[in-house]
């Protein structure tokens, strides 16, 4: 009998907030605001307080702050003019920049036996194949990855990207 009348009354409560929500969404027409923006424009409004600018001046500190002594700097005028002795300018010397052959990479291969892969490329239109840290006339392969291989040119080094089919 006690679970029928709680029951009965949950009921009613929820139809009463049910109810009560709605009204509030639906049921009244919203025209106070049209008002309120009206009476608002109107008022003119001027604030209580005065806002005054914060001045004040910058002075120049003649001092080091990183030494002890508080001594002022102070310009030295001397009487002997200084005598500037003119070098002749030093004539940049060129450096002789290597021609590096034409290189194309193409890969590489790890094997299960061998610690270094061994690389497929192309050297001025002659194919090799190589491990690393071998040189092929004057170009030293330094290491090879997936995408691109570093090359070593009379003490010049270079990245050389794959060529992809």
């Amino acid at each position: 009998m006690k679970k029928k009348y709680l029951n009965s009354v949950l009921i009613v409560f929820l139809i009463v907030i049910w109810g009560a929500v709605l009204y509030k969404y639906f049921g009244k027409p919203n025209t106070s605001k049209k008002n309120i923006k009206n009476e608002m424009s109107s008022i003119s409004y001027q604030p209580k307080y005065m806002v005054t600018k914060d001045t004040f001046l910058l002075e120049i500190i003649n001092k080091t702050p990183f030494k002890t002594s508080k001594n002022l700097r102070k310009k030295v005028i001397t009487t002997k003019p200084k005598v500037v002795s003119k070098k002749p300018p030093v004539k940049p010397i060129k450096k002789t920049t290597a021609v590096w052959p034409d290189i194309s990479y193409h890969g590489f291969v790890k094997g299960n036996q061998k610690a270094t892969r061994l690389i497929l490329l192309k050297i001025n239109k002659k194919l090799y194949r190589k491990r690393e840290n071998e040189a092929v006339d004057d170009l030293t392969l330094i290491k090879a990855y997936n995408d691109s291989l570093i090359v070593s040119f009379n003490n010049i080094k270079k990245t050389i990207t794959k060529i992809h089919d």
